[in-house]
């Protein structure tokens, strides 16, 4: 009897010590994989469970400007409500009508230099689940798919969507179409509306802002293209099929929250590993490419460092006929080709720079950019001070932030309106402002004096303590408000409601 005791507390003992050591096992490969070159295929592959898919078969055809497409979603319904519908985004058919723009007016001629190019999407076919499918389109201008259900859709459910359409590319300096050097594809396919606690967003195409709001999915994609073409688009390259006369293009892009690709058969590339992370710049202005390049690598650095590491393989920056400036995009921005031709200047740097800082506010950490269009863009704004001071120095910081924003933006505001002319409140839906101009002002200038507020009243160390909390625990998902206040109130220990509001909706 003691002989079989003393057995069972060594194989006891043997047990607790092989636990022990797994456990030990987990974590250290934990550690390396976050240290050596595993960690894409292992933090991609947690972040993609559970999440929508995409399977999207586009033949590209840049002598017709089309997109001909085959589109296959396994939707899977992750709120607590059954559904009898599903809707999806339409962007291309907001450049359809010339009456209902979504740029300006004083902007139209910029936008469309050889006078109004239509750009839409048209539905060939949807299946639900292999069976013909119920669905009405319609919105301001036809940009919302509503799909009409048989019985519901049970929380944790999947629903297959398969459809086939045919994407019309305008001749429009804007985020969508193409110009005389390249083209871009851009919220091109149709893509599921986000359901929140406010129910089904569905939106239009504002004129003001960036009217997107997405969650984050899994996508694989294949691009049919002419041979002698380059195509850059989000995620990793998974293979590339050279035929006869064309070469389809196959990407892989886990967890992010959205699809887009720009092609050109002009570009020249040149690439910088920055970590893990390959960035790369597609130009066919060689001195200002290889600037941005640099520009783009130390930001990626800067911010890998400051608010967490960026988790994907590729990353890269596209000059583009885009007369605004520059565009996000999970990992792809897309910058102006007129930034380049005067790259003498400091915009070049500061908009690649700002749209790399996207990558984190909005690509990785989403919001609503039409209700919280502050928190992405306040936030980014301040980021690209921010890399000023690290890369420059304090004394170059104060003046970015000086001519950027507390004179160059904020500061003419007051010279342009008095305060009784004006509601200087950040925290509003994108169509509430006036005009773009007041947009920026207010969204970006003040947006980002918010935030050097906070770093002011508590310090670096706290400060970007809280926004790497606010990294972390939002990562790969869609924050707001009270998400960003809980960040700074845990690390702080302080309640830090009334300073956000009181930047967000009073006259300071």
């Amino acid at each position: 009897m003691k002989v079989l005791l003393k057995t069972k507390k060594k194989y006891l003992f043997i047990g607790i010590l092989i636990t022990v050591l797994l456990l030990a096992a987990i974590y250290f490969t934990g550690i390396w994989e976050l240290r050596s070159g595993l960690p894409f295929a292992s933090q991609l592959a947690r972040a993609g469970r559970g999440l929508n898919r995409y399977e999207i078969q586009a033949e590209f055809n840049p002598d017709a400007k089309t997109l001909k497409c085959s589109q296959r979603v396994e939707y899977i319904n992750r709120t607590a409500n059954h559904f009898t519908h599903l809707y999806f985004h339409l962007y291309p058919n907001s450049y359809r009508y010339e009456n209902k723009p979504v740029f300006e007016k004083n902007d139209m001629e910029l936008a469309y230099p050889k006078g109004f190019s239509p750009g839409m999407l048209e539905m060939d076919n949807i299946l639900i689940d292999g069976e013909p499918a119920d669905f009405v389109i319609g919105g301001y201008s036809e940009n919302i798919l509503m799909l009409i259900l048989r019985g519901s859709l049970a929380p944790g459910e999947k629903a297959v969507i398969e459809m086939d359409y045919r994407v019309v590319l305008p001749y429009c300096m804007g985020r969508f179409g193409y110009g005389d050097n390249m083209y871009k594809a851009v919220n091109w396919y149709p893509i599921a509306c986000v359901y929140d606690e406010n129910g089904w967003n569905l939106d239009p195409y504002h004129i003001i802002g960036d009217p997107f709001y997405s969650d984050t999915a899994n996508y694989r994609v294949w691009i049919q293209a002419p041979a002698g073409y380059e195509i850059a688009a989000t995620g990793d390259m998974a293979g590339r099929r050279e035929e006869e006369d064309y070469v389809i293009w196959e990407f892989d892009a886990p967890a992010v929250r959205d699809f887009a690709f720009l092609a050109g058969n002009r570009y020249q590339a040149a690439s910088q590993k920055i970590g893990k992370t390959t960035v790369t710049s597609y130009y066919f202005t060689e001195n200002a490419g290889l600037k941005a390049l640099d520009y783009a690598a130390q930001a990626l650095a800067y911010f890998n460092e400051a608010f967490g590491e960026y988790p994907y393989p590729r990353f890269n920056l596209v000059e583009s006929d885009f007369y605004i400036g520059g565009m996000e995009y999970p990992c792809l921005i897309m910058l102006d080709h007129n930034l380049y031709e005067r790259s003498e200047s400091d915009w070049l740097e500061m908009v690649t720079v700002h749209e790399t800082a996207h990558q984190w506010w909005y690509g990785l950490v989403g919001n609503n950019q039409i209700t919280d269009a502050w928190l992405d863009e306040g936030l980014t704004e301040y980021s690209t001070v921010l890399y000023y001071g690290h890369r420059y120095g304090q004394e170059k910081e104060e003046e970015v932030y000086k001519n950027l924003i507390g004179e160059g933006k904020y500061k003419n505001l007051q010279y342009i309106f008095s305060s009784d002319d004006i509601d200087e409140t950040i925290h509003r839906p994108v169509h509430e402002f006036p005009n773009w101009s007041v947009y920026d002002l207010l969204v970006y200038g003040k947006g980002a004096m918010l935030f050097h507020s906070l770093r002011e009243e508590i310090g670096d160390e706290l400060f970007f303590k809280s926004l790497q909390l606010y990294f972390r625990e939002n990562c790969f998902k869609n924050a707001g408000k009270e998400d960003i206040i809980k960040a700074f109130n845990q690390i702080t220990g302080k309640d830090w409601q009334q300073h956000f509001d009181r930047w967000l909706y009073e006259h300071e």
